[in-house]
């Protein structure tokens, strides 16, 4: 048998004959409540499969008609891939066949026909006037080429010829996402003696199979699927455009309810502030303002929340705009899902557009460029863009934690990655990912930082990392931040040692007296040698200023040229490198050595070889065995 699958759903006003339409194409009835048997109307979503003649499996959804279902017909029209618009030919479009229309434009359902019912009720002339009508009427939607059948489904009269139509729009069909995370918005719970909870709904994305473990969102708990049912037939797995009866092990009825999502474990998170595109219809009666109280629709869940319109105070009929939802209750949801908005009451379809972001990491400032352009390159910029927002929000992040961010598997994640990683739109630094520009960016804002300290202390030329890394806007692990300085990535734009960083190349920008006094300091510390001269001596030889004089040892300090070897005592680095060199002839000639060993081969006072022998034991030059010294 054909494995490909379809999901159809009927649309239409209250008694246009959908329900008979559908016994006449599967041969179920679709109305199993007692209230719907008493009062003759649908009153919740029904399903029946049947079989096109290739082979083919099709899932039927049977919406209900009347306005106050409505929600009930949204809990099913996510997951529809080709719809029959159902009229009847004695009434032609009417309120109902109106809302569920719009309802079908703003989710993007793929494809559609036209059914004109009870077509045995009417005159030929009069059939030939509704059809013209309903023509006009649709000449704007995505129906407006759409095929239109005219169908008596009590005396089966064009049925063959509606399911052979349905067979050629199948194969126009895309097929929903296999290799994503799994995804399945549960439209119906029940128990069964002898098996315990069974969820249904159509499986969005990804697949599930016998034995997985799965998660119930937004509750949080976890299952295992026992047995799997898809259009009604046992199966070992389920997967993406399908409709699916999880038999469920671990959870109650109770933990389960129309609107909650069955999820690949671990990879969904629940949320309650959205960032969206959002189309208020044409035909909305009245503007969308800032702040209003909305119906909010997705998958087969219903939320009241309030929306921030980004970019003006209110959107007329029509208009679309960025806009941040904030929910009263969560929801689970994936970039580019689509959903209705409804008035708070009373209960009218206005809108509906596209999610771009599901876990927006701030409340977002009104009528801010920035906010305006950064949502409009996420919606614009497909899955890579996803990676690169989760990695400018969180740097550094594995494999594993970005899939997590982004709702999908690692090995979609992995595919995703390669070509930005080729085209060095990521980088990879350590155990993760971080984006090439954001990066550059990271490291331009790191040397301003580092220039606006020597803006302040002229002769430093390092600062220390700690505190570079505190006056940053985005807060960076000292871990990450080395690795990303190690990389190639970096391009040797700084150096950092003993957790001081430098600006490669940098030079302090000296006055001619400033080097005419380093030259000054120099030679006094090569001429007085082991005997060291001290701040005030130098001052005073110098003649330079206090304040000019500290700052200069320090960047001699810096820069390596004097080494302070005890509080206030400097040597030349070069002296110290021929007082090692000493000790290394004198202690292969005669071993261990003592302090006044030392003091004679360099020809110095006792307090001055003290402090460099200590100052040589203290960076593992030698090391001091009683009143001896051994070489290390």
């Amino acid at each position: 048998m054909n494995d490909q699958f379809l999901i159809l759903g009927t649309a239409g006003h209250i008694d246009h004959g959908k329900t008979t339409l559908v016994k006449a194409l599967t041969g179920k009835d679709t109305d199993v409540h007692k209230e719907e048997k008493e009062r003759g109307i649908t009153i919740d979503i029904g399903f029946a499969p049947f079989t096109l003649p290739d082979g083919r499996r099709v899932g039927v959804i049977d919406v209900p008609g009347h306005e106050r279902f409505v929600r009930n017909m949204l809990a099913g029209a996510g997951g529809i891939d080709l719809i029959l618009l159902v009229i009847d030919a004695n009434e032609g479009i009417m309120p109902q066949t109106e809302e569920h229309l719009h309802i079908l434009e703003m989710l993007h359902v793929q494809k559609g026909i036209i059914v004109l019912t009870k077509r045995d009720t009417v005159e030929e002339d009069w059939l030939a006037m509704v059809e013209e009508e309903v023509r006009e009427r649709l000449r704007e939607t995505f129906l407006a080429d759409a095929p239109l059948l005219a169908v008596s489904a009590a005396k089966g009269v064009g049925i063959e010829s509606l399911r052979a139509e349905i067979g050629r729009l199948a194969s126009e069909v895309l097929p929903r996402e296999v290799s994503a995370p799994l995804r399945l918005p549960v439209d119906r719970v029940f128990s069964v003696a002898g098996f315990g909870t069974v969820a249904t709904g159509t499986v969005y994305a990804g697949q599930v199979e016998v034995g997985d473990i799965v998660e119930v969102l937004p509750k949080g708990v976890q299952a295992r699927v026992r047995h799997i049912q898809v259009h009604g037939e046992s199966a070992e797995r389920a997967q993406a455009g399908q409709r699916a009866a999880l038999n469920l092990a671990g959870v109650e009825r109770a933990d389960l309810e129309r609107g909650m999502v069955i999820a690949q474990k671990g990879l969904y998170r629940q949320t309650e502030r959205i960032d969206v595109r959002l189309r208020l219809l044409e035909s909305s009666p009245r503007a969308l303002t800032n702040r209003m109280r909305v119906r909010f629709y997705i998958g087969s869940s219903e939320a009241i929340g309030r929306v921030s319109i980004l970019d003006r105070d209110e959107l007329l009929p029509g208009a679309d705009a960025l806009v941040q939802l904030q929910l009263e209750s969560p929801i689970v949801c994936a970039p580019n899902d689509r959903f209705i908005i409804r008035t708070f009451s009373p209960m009218l379809t206005i809108g509906g557009g596209s999610v771009i972001d599901p876990h927006p990491v701030r409340e977002h400032r009104r009528r801010r460029d920035y906010v305006l352009e950064e949502l409009t390159q996420r919606e614009l910029g497909g899955p890579e863009r996803l990676v690169l927002d989760a990695l400018t929000a969180e740097p550094g992040l594995s494999l594993r934690e970005l899939a997590e961010r982004v709702n999908a598997t690692e090995a979609v994640v992995s595919d995703w990655l390669t070509p930005l990683l080729a085209d060095r739109q990521v980088t990879a630094v350590a155990d993760g990912y971080v984006g090439t520009d954001w990066a550059h960016q990271l490291f331009d804002a790191v040397e301003a930082k580092i220039r606006a300290h020597f803006a302040k202390e002229k002769y430093q030329i390092s600062v220390p990392k700690a505190q570079v890394l505190s006056q940053l806007e985005q807060k960076l692990k000292p871990k990450l931040f080395d690795a990303l300085l190690s990389a190639e990535i970096a391009q040797d734009r700084f150096a950092l040692r003993r957790d001081k960083l430098s600006i490669t190349g940098y030079q302090v920008p000296f006055t001619l007296r400033e080097q005419e006094l380093l030259s000054k300091i120099e030679a006094l510390y090569a001429q007085k040698e082991y005997y060291p001269p001290s701040f005030d001596e130098v001052k005073q030889e110098t003649g330079a200023f206090e304040k000019t004089l500290a700052g200069l040892y320090h960047y001699l300090r810096e820069t390596g040229v004097l080494i302070e070897i005890g509080e206030g005592v400097h040597l030349l680095a070069a002296t110290l490198l021929r007082a090692k060199e000493l000790i290394e002839v004198h202690f292969r000639q005669s071993g261990p050595f003592g302090v006044a060993d030392f003091r004679d081969w360099v020809g110095t006072s006792r307090k001055f070889a003290v402090l460099i022998l200590e100052y040589f034991d203290e960076v593992k030059v030698c090391r001091r065995v009683g009143d001896k010294r051994e070489l290390l």
